[in-house]
């Protein structure tokens, strides 16, 4: 699998270089945005990773347009397969790591200097606020006859310099590169209309928008904004999700971490938290139950300090969770009235442990995952994974996704 997707990222690296002259002119001009043809044909030969049916994702390197470097790019295409903007990452923490002060000063330095040149414009300083992305950004624009350049910078400074991301939205228009934010929040009752009812009983949430993660551990920033572009929110995005969570590019986001920021985040954004299991409860509530049974079977016990669901035998651990159907029918009682309403769920858990097909490194222990339907006559869970194309649906025996759990929480607007 690694190796397979080295050779691919080394693939469309090179092929991006060749390219990459090409495009970097077709932006400023705007033939990017003209049609399927004159857009695509820019990026001949390089390869890009499906997201959605009119996403893709070209993965971190480090590529050139002109004399501006980025790494992970987001190309997001119209219905006839002409591409509406683009979304370049400069930096952001998750890929490339953490850096000093002086150094994402530079990088950003050298991209305004980089697109001053490209597009033969000054670019103009904003005034930004952080109501549609949810972190404090420093923001600047450029603007050709035919396309609109808008670069964002954020940094936390509390506590000390930590850089976070910086970003270029590229489009024909202001409108291509606009983005939701918390004013732009769907009511309830309009959620309901995304309920589907099919012939085999399944009833699923459809329409809620893939985002993919890359190599970086934010699948908890990842899931969070997929569930904010539900909601009409898409300015919140992963990388300014990360800077709440105080998420760690390599190794995730901390259960403490998360908890304490999603109460923040749903309180910024006027969304309600419904938390109905959390790391801590299910920890100290599991072990004296596994651990009778172990004790039968001449088992290792397990302790709530030791991270129990890493080490635990699968089998006690769903006997012990999941011992009769009536117990996993409660479980499911609340996902069901969410899904019902429309509304997908937090799900967090503890991968690996009934041979999930898990390709991240970083997902394998502790993940975050939503919830999007179930099925009632099968009793299985419906749930999806901030993995890209491939990952929107998948199906779980309702019993294992109890046995996995780490964490359940309801977040729907508050109007």
């Amino acid at each position: 699998m690694f190796r397979r997707l080295l050779l691919s990222a080394l693939f469309f690296f090179a092929a991006a270089l060749t390219y990459a002259d090409d495009w970097g002119a077709a932006a400023a001009d705007g033939s990017l945005f003209g049609s399927a043809e004159t857009g695509m044909q820019v990026f001949n030969g390089v390869r890009f990773y499906k997201v959605d049916e009119t996403t893709r994702r070209l993965g971190a390197g480090t590529v050139e347009m002109g004399k501006l470097e980025f790494g992970e790019m987001l190309v997001k295409c119209a219905e006839d397969g002409a591409i509406r903007s683009l979304r370049l990452m400069i930096y952001n923490k998750g890929d490339d790591g953490d850096i000093d002060k002086e150094a994402f000063n530079a990088r950003r330095e050298t991209a305004v200097a980089a697109l001053d040149e490209l597009t033969g414009t000054k670019g103009r300083q904003l005034n930004v606020g952080a109501g549609d992305s949810g972190v404090k950004v420093k923001a600047m624009v450029w603007k050709t006859e035919h396309a609109v350049f808008r670069m964002e910078s954020s940094a936390a400074t509390k506590g000390g310099f930590k850089a976070e991301f910086i970003r270029l939205d590229i489009g024909p228009d202001e409108d291509s590169i606009s983005r939701g934010g918390a004013r732009d929040a769907a009511g309830k009752s309009s959620l309901k209309g995304h309920v589907k009812h099919e012939e085999d009983g399944t009833v699923i949430i459809e329409g809620v928008p893939m985002v993919d993660q890359g190599m970086k551990g934010y699948c908890a920033p990842a899931t969070l904004s997929r569930l904010f572009a539900y909601y009409g929110m898409d300015g919140v995005d992963q990388h300014a999700l990360a800077a709440l969570c105080n998420s760690q590019g390599s190794g995730g986001t901390s259960t403490a971490d998360m908890q304490d920021a999603m109460e923040r985040i749903c309180k910024k954004f006027h969304i309600r938290i419904t938390t109905l299991e959390d790391y801590h409860s299910v920890v100290t509530s599991i072990c004296e139950p596994y651990n009778k049974i172990a004790k039968k079977k001449d088992k290792p016990f397990i302790n709530p300090a030791d991270d129990p669901l890493a080490v635990a035998d699968p089998a006690i651990l769903k006997q012990a969770r999941a011992p009769k159907p009536a117990v996993v029918d409660k479980w499911m009682k609340d996902i069901r009235k969410s899904i019902d309403a429309g509304i997908p769920v937090l799900w967090g858990v503890k991968v690996g442990i009934y041979q999930e097909p898990v390709p991240l490194p970083q997902a394998r222990g502790g993940h975050m995952r939503l919830i999007i339907g179930y099925n009632p006559k099968k009793r299985t869970v419906i749930y999806t994974d901030s993995w890209g194309a491939g990952h929107e649906r998948k199906e779980i025996d309702a019993a294992d996704a109890l046995s996995m759990t780490t964490g359940r929480h309801i977040l729907k607007p508050s109007k």
